[in-house]
């Protein structure tokens, strides 16, 4: 498998994503490859999935092995019956004619493919775990903490000229060496999404879908202060010839699941009574969710108590062209590909250009007084490093981000791409835009409800046009018609939360990075994102 591997990437190029180079049908997603794996390193356990869902539904689950966002782990109280990423976009096709195009990774709600007759749906791409289930008896998701689900070769590390492949070693956010207590890695495309007259990719118009893949790392650390939290990263690049304009939306859909699916002591099955909300007070970005009566079922009880589950934008695709500071921060248009920049040198030059160029207010009040700063101390400051975290004694480790191998960049004295607290491994260096949108998904009014209305959100025009009516609300010329109003009463619900629209160029890459976090009320659960935003 590896041999192939390598021999196609030799021939295409494809572990390089710009406009020159095609991914080769055999590299991309396959139904086959399908796996799923288990996070479960602090007091949140969940399955996920390589296609993007993370969670899952079960009618009447044996809850000591299916674990959904179970909080406290160990408790078999679950508060999830999936999550996917989706893309949202609006494109024209040949004939002229607007599509609107949702893809996502859910088990439901997905349209057919008029061509081949499967599920249109994100699918994982080969080579980013251990295919033999000799070795990978567990058939996992590749994790850090296990060596046996990790590829031969990387397949994307096998252009690597000091490494070729990575064999042997993580493939990490932080490089070689894991940094968090437990780390997941996969990637998945878009390909199998074919029912528009759409191609993207001018060069092979067997390329489907909008061109996209999708980098999905999962996070865990157990500290007690990230102990309640899931750290969710997704890096959306675009392998097609097209650039999509202010014409894509990123976000998450969530099915609510507080309790569980089953009977609770309340007389209630615990899908159909949560509500949901958000906040965008002080910049926190967050969508929860809640169970109305705060019961569920556990392992030991019909009427375990519940609490908060949610979301939190920590990372946002940021619009670095704008000339706008969307996320108030101070710095306008900061960029996670712009480069070392310009090498000032003394306090007093880093003070001058901060001042000509950066609200130092905003900038102290929102990252850290200048004088905390690291490289404001050193007196040594490349401009690339927007929010001053780099100096070499602790930084310059090379591409790899770890000391000692010698590789690109290690030791020069510029930050490097991939080097700890610069460009893509800085969550600061990004104008990021958050929250942007907030759509219930009424699915069933729960016992009780007074209201019998329901939305019923497909992911696919099934007549009732979703993806269209979706695009209109996240796009509305009147910012707070993007967001619903709350509900008052209970349902079986869903959420379906926006953040864009955003430019994602020919051959770029974007990033959102979210927190899925517990908290016993909404007050702690506010707390806990709080504390893990400034981790």
């Amino acid at each position: 498998m590896f041999r192939k591997l390598f021999l196609l990437g030799l021939l295409f190029g494809y572990w390089n994503v710009g406009f020159a180079q095609v991914v080769p049908p055999e590299l991309r997603s396959r139904i086959d490859a399908e796996r799923s794996g288990t996070h479960d390193a602090n007091r949140i356990r969940t399955l996920f999935y390589n296609f993007g869902m993370v969670g899952d539904f079960q009618g009447n689950p044996d809850l000591s092995v299916f674990h959904s966002s179970e909080v406290p782990k160990g408790t078999g109280v679950n508060y999830s019956d999936g999550v996917t990423p989706f893309v949202l976009a609006k494109v024209k096709q040949r004939t002229g004619s607007n599509a609107y195009i949702m893809e996502t990774g859910y088990r439901e709600r997905q349209g057919i493919s008029p061509v081949t007759g499967k599920v249109m749906r994100f699918e994982p791409r080969p080579g980013y775990f251990q295919e033999d289930p000799n070795i990978n008896k567990g058939r996992s998701i590749a994790m850090s903490n296990d060596p046996r689900t990790w590829p031969d070769k990387w397949v994307d590390k096998l252009n690597d000229v000091d490494d070729a492949g990575w064999a042997g070693d993580w493939n990490g956010y932080f490089g070689k060496r894991p940094n968090a207590d437990q780390e997941s890695y996969s990637v998945m495309d878009d390909n199998y999404y074919d029912g528009w007259d759409y191609f993207p990719d001018s060069r092979d118009n067997t390329r489907r879908g909008l061109g996209l893949k999708i980098a999905v790392r999962g996070f865990q650390w157990a500290n007690p202060q990230a102990q309640n939290v899931i750290f969710w990263q997704y890096d959306i690049t675009n392998e097609s010839t097209t650039d999509y304009d202010d014409n894509i939306i990123f976000g998450l859909y969530m099915d609510s699941g507080v309790g569980g699916s089953q009977l609770s002591c309340d007389g209630i099955y615990e899908s159909d009574d949560d509500n949901a909300f958000y906040s965008t007070d002080l910049g926190e970005d967050l969508v929860y969710t809640w169970d109305k009566n705060g019961t569920g079922v556990s392992l030991s009880s019909s009427c375990a108590k519940t609490g908060y589950l949610g979301y939190a934008y920590l990372e946002t695709p940021g619009n670095k062209f704008d000339g706008i500071d969307n996320d108030d921060d101070g710095i306008i248009d900061e960029q996670r590909d712009g480069g070392p920049g310009q090498k000032i040198e003394g306090q007093t030059a880093i003070l001058a250009y901060l001042q000509s160029k950066y609200d130092l207010t905003k900038f102290e009040k929102e990252i850290a007084p200048l004088t905390q700063r690291a490289a404001y101390r050193l007196g040594v400051w490349w401009t690339g490093d927007e929010d001053l975290d780099w100096v070499p004694e602790f930084h310059d480790t090379g591409a790899d981000g770890v000391f000692g191998t010698n590789d690109r960049g290690e030791g020069d004295g510029i930050p490097t791409d991939g080097e700890p607290n610069f460009d893509k491994t800085d969550v600061n260096e990004s104008d990021q835009i958050g929250l942007t949108g907030f759509k219930f998904n009424r699915i069933k009014a729960g016992a009780g409800n007074g209201s019998t209305e329901t939305d019923n959100i497909v992911f696919f025009d099934d007549g009732k046009e979703w993806p269209r009516r979706l695009w209109e609300q996240f796009t509305h010329s009147d910012p707070k018609k993007r967001f619903d109003p709350p509900l008052a009463a209970n349902y079986n619900i869903g959420f379906v939360f926006a953040s864009g629209t955003f430019k994602l160029k020919a051959g770029s890459t974007e990033r959102f990075s979210l927190a899925l976090a517990y908290g016993a009320d909404l007050e702690e659960l506010k707390d806990n994102v709080k504390v893990v935003s400034r981790i």
